[in-house]
Parts: structure tokens; sequence; C-alpha cells
């Protein structure tokens, strides 16, 4: 059909080429390098074979002019890839995961962090360091959509925000030349990782996060491929309002930037100006800054220690009040990190079983290999993240990030297997070989789904709820409850957002901290007289010094949250009263 010379896959995970996808070819001398074979038809010793039937090609006449070709030009053999799949197939796994997130999300009001973040937003408050302005802004819009209570819609934010960080990933594998059903099969994967699952099911900042990165990994393929401007300056953008909603992406900035400036090197040298462009574009991104200290002016309900200064500003944004957590920061560090590894693997093998990590790291091997720049960013982020998950209370929702990566290298991974397979395929008749490995990778998924439901199905979870009638139920009028966090941030989800008890007091630690009481006691001093009082501390030891100070007598039995979104221990709030009765007066 060629006459000397037979043809090699060049896939775009070697090249640029979106177009025919894994179907680009090229044509090399019959005594060059041995190589993979990619896509539905192969050539092999002048003959021409159709890998899904494995039949000889008919060709006209190899002297011809439409069978000549030079040894550098492409040649396209068969269909490409169906352009209508590779268009949809980021819609298509967006949409099924975002079902399979709003039937087990959480339908009401959360504890900890996540009922901060359904309530923040809602008051246009502050939140806790370091203030997650682009969250608080995008959460603030989305619970005007007039869906359900606000804490759902908060909830629901998270779900859209994961599906499209799975929608982004199926992208980027595309954009890496592996076939839709194998970009759909590692995406959706990545979905049913429980990690990942509970991060979708409730308010939180991470889910963005998680969206940012997807994104900047896309937004860098498509600079490299095209270098155009607009794609640089779309990315500064999104590496702006990516460091506006968590400094996690601080992990991320240094390898991305790197990334861009070498494989734009050549286009950066000849127009500098797209460079400052660039930087002004994130500047933009990151003023989202800006929206803490005007918030905190405003006297909102929620203004996490009144940052109105620059002082105040940087505190929250630097997070100086986690310093003394930040191991990473120490010389300790890489000892915490390397004497993490083997906790880290048995979280890893627990959650989606050993394939997807085992899967991702050969994956990742083969991208640096096949495309350095690329292939080297990746790992790079992933160790960084981790670094940071050893260093730093080990809070998983650090590794979503990691897990976002290792999908992509375990679709790479697959795409490997399935050329494999297809260069086989001429004596494996009755079956396309390539799509075996798709169905096998979507099978995959569907069982880690199936497997991972009951534990991730937070639709049945009405703790919030149940806590906060309990204590509303029961405080008599003008009470004040002093709290902590986990417990405290449900009750001013009731009391801010859904206007109950506003009579109700609600004080909190960071309250008895930031407006300068420093002890409970001091803060229960000044209310005693007052109004009734009553104290609920999720470790016995931290009542000795109101015992000590002051009556303490058993009120009421709830279920609260400890480190979590839900209810999961059994405390009880107690209420205080003076020592001498006589202290406040008959």
């Amino acid at each position: 059909m060629f006459g000397d010379a037979i043809l090699f896959v060049k896939p775009v995970l070697f090249g640029k080429d979106e177009t025919y996808g894994p179907l680009l070819w090229h044509v090399k001398p019959a005594d060059g390098p041995a190589s993979d074979v990619h896509g539905t038809r192969v050539v092999e010793s002048g003959r021409a074979y159709d890998l899904s039937s494995n039949q000889e090609i008919e060709s006209s006449n190899p002297s011809s002019p439409a069978n000549s070709t030079s040894n550098h030009e492409p040649v396209v053999i068969g269909r490409p890839a169906e352009p209508t799949l590779r268009v949809l197939a980021p819609a298509i796994v967006g949409a099924i995961s975002l079902v399979v997130y709003v039937r087990t999300l959480l339908p009401g009001i959360a504890f900890g962090d996540w009922g901060e973040m359904q309530t923040v937003p809602h008051v246009l408050g502050v939140a806790h360091p370091t203030g997650y302005p682009t969250y608080i802004l995008l959460a603030w819009f989305a619970q005007l959509v007039p869906i359900g209570e606000i804490a759902f819609r908060a909830n629901l934010l998270s779900a859209v925000l994961v599906s499209g960080a799975l929608a982004a990933t199926v992208a980027i594998l595309l954009r890496l030349g592996t076939r839709p059903i194998i970009a759909v099969a590692a995406a959706l994967g990545l979905g049913a990782v429980s990690t990942v699952w509970a991060a979708a099911t409730v308010a939180e900042v991470n889910p963005l996060h998680l969206l940012f990165v997807a994104l900047l990994l896309h937004r860098a393929l498509v600079w490299e491929d095209r270098r155009r401007t607009r794609d640089l300056l779309i990315g500064a953008l999104l590496l702006g309002l990516a460091l506006g909603n968590h400094l996690l992406m601080v992990f991320v900035a240094p390898f991305v930037t790197l990334f861009v400036l070498w494989v734009g090197r050549h286009e950066i040298a000849a127009r500098p100006w797209i460079l400052a462009a660039a930087a002004c574009v994130g500047l933009i991104g990151v003023a989202t800054y800006l929206y803490i200290p005007i918030a905190a002016a405003q006297s909102p309900p929620l203004p996490y220690n009144h940052p109105v200064t620059l002082d105040g500003v940087l505190w929250l944004v630097g997070g100086t009040q986690f310093r003394s957590q930040f191991g990473f920061l120490s010389s300790s560090g890489l000892t915490e990190f390397t004497g993490s590894l083997g906790a880290l693997w048995q979280l890893l093998t627990d959650r989606p079983t050993p394939v997807v990590p085992i899967l991702g790291l050969l994956g990742l091997a083969v991208l640096v290999r096949r495309r350095p720049a690329f292939g080297l960013m990746c790992p790079g982020i992933l160790l960084a993240h981790i670094y940071m998950w050893a260093n730093y209370l080990r809070l998983e929702h650090y590794l979503l990030v990691p897990w976002l990566l290792l999908a992509i290298g375990a679709g790479v991974a697959l795409e490997g297997a399935a050329r494999g397979l297809a260069a086989r395929q001429r004596w494996l008749r009755g079956f396309d070989a390539s799509r075996l490995v798709g169905a096998a990778g979507l099978a995959f998924a569907v069982g880690l789904t199936v497997t991972n439901w009951q534990a991730s199905d937070r639709s049945a979870d009405r703790t919030g709820e149940v806590y906060v009638d309990a204590v509303l139920g029961a405080l008599p009028e003008d009470a004040a409850i002093l709290s902590e966090w986990d417990a405290s941030t449900p009750l001013w989800h009731a009391r801010y957002v859904l206007g109950r008890r506003r009579d109700v007091l609600i004080v909190d630690d960071t309250n008895i901290v930031y407006e300068g009481w420093g002890t409970r006691e001091r803060r229960i001093a000044a209310l005693i007289c007052e109004r009734p009082v009553f104290i609920l501390r999720l470790r016995d030891a931290d009542l000795r010094p109101t015992r000590a100070a002051y009556r303490v007598e058993p009120f009421l039995a709830v279920r609260v949250a400890q480190g979590g979104p839900s209810a999961a221990v059994d405390r009880q709030v107690f209420k205080v009263a003076p020592q001498n009765p006589s202290l406040c007066g008959p």
C-alpha cells in the first residue's frame, strides 16, 4: 500500500493535534524503530489491516500519488474518533456524576466548617482563615437559586463543582490522546472514590479547589497545543481566582507557571508583553481578597476576627491562627512526610482498591516519558499536596488533587493497554480489544460506585436539624450558650439564616478569643446575671475551670459532630449558675 514504508502511531499523547485524536499516524522507513499501535487500522509490511475486523484493506496502486508519501507527512487511516462523542463525553460524565451526587446529597444543615460554609456566604460574612473569598462570593450567588433551603443549595454547589471537575478530567484525558470511553471510565472512577464523593455531598471550599486545578491543567494543555494569548490570559485568571479560593493553590501555581513558561518560551520571548498581561489578569483574580475587609467593615453577623485593618487581613489570609500546626514549615516536615507514606498507601488502597493508585502511578510515569513537561508537572503537584497532607493534620480532603492526578495517570495507563491490545488484535478475532479495555474501566467505575454508595450516601442524614431543634427547643428565652466550633455553626445557621431564636446568644470559642474575653469563665461572668447561661463542650476536661467557678448541672443530652459534617458523638448541654445564688441579687 505504501511501498517501502510502514505506518506507526503518533497519538495526541505524543503530539498536539486533537482533530483526529488517536488516529493520527506518521510514515517511517520499514527498518525504523518499532512503535505502539493506536486506532482502528494499522499498516504492517506494506499491508493495511482494519483492527476492528482484522481484515486486509483493499488498496489501490501503491505507486499512485494518492498512496505515496514522504517520511514526515502525517497520514490519517480509517475514520477519526467520533467528534460527537469527543464533544459530549465531558458533559455525559458531568451529568451522570451530578445525578449520583444529588441523590446522595446531605439534605440540610451540617456541623463544623461545612455548616460555616452554608451560613457565611448567605450573610456575606468572613470565614475562618484563610477567608476563601472566591468561594464565599460564588456560594452567595449560588444560594440565590430558588431550589430548596439555603443549606441544601450550599450542598448542591459542591455536587456541581465536583461534577465539573470530573468533566474537566475527561477533557484533559482527551487532549492526552485517550479514547472517549477510557476518559469517561477514568473520570467516573475518580468520582466514585469515597474521598471525592464525600466532598461532593456537603458544602465546603475544597470542591472548588479541585475544579480549579482540573481547569488549570486543561488550560495548560490548550496553551501548549495552541499558544494563543487568550489561553494564557484565561489560565492566569483561573489561577488568580483559585488563589482567592484556597491557599493550597500555592502548591500548584509554581508547577503550572514553570510549565507555561517552558512550553511557551519562544512565544513569550517574541511577545514578552503577553506575560505582563497575564500577570495583570491574574492579579484581578487575586483581588477577590479585597472582599474580606470590605465585608468585615459592614459588621456582618459572622466576621471572623473583624479583619478591617491590613494587619487583620494578613493575619486571616496567612492562617496565622494555625501556624503551630503547620509541620511543613519546620525542619521536621520531610521526616513527617516520609513517615506518613505507609499510612498514605493504606488510605489510598482502602478507598478505591489498589487499582487506581497503581495504574495512576504507571500512567504518570508514561506521561513523564512521552510528554516530559506536562508529565513532570503532574507528579510535582501530587507530591506537594501529599506533603501538605502529611504535615497538616492529615486532612483527607487535601488528597482530592492527588486523586485527580492519579485518575489522569490511570486513564493514560489504560490507553496504553488499549494500544497494546490493538497492536495484537490481528490474532484476536471477533472483538475490539480497545473497547474491551474501556468496558473494563467502566465496569470498575460502576463496581466502585456500588461498593461505596452506602457509606457515601448522606441523603437520610438529618442530624444537623435534630441537634438544632433539640437545643433551640429546650433553651429558655434570652439564653446564652457557650459552645465550640463543630457545635456552634449549625446554631448560627438556624439563627442567622433561618431566623430562629434570635433571642439566643451563641458564644463560640472564637468569640471569646477575638472579642478579648480571654477565658470562657470571664465571658460567663459577664452574662450570668443577665441571661440563663448554658455550656456545651466536646471534651469533659474543658469543663474543669467552669466547674471550679460555677455550679454546672446537666440540662440536655444531644448528639453532635466531632471533626465532620454529621453528628457522631453524644454530649451533654449543661446549665451554668453562680456558686452563690445571691450573687445576682433577689
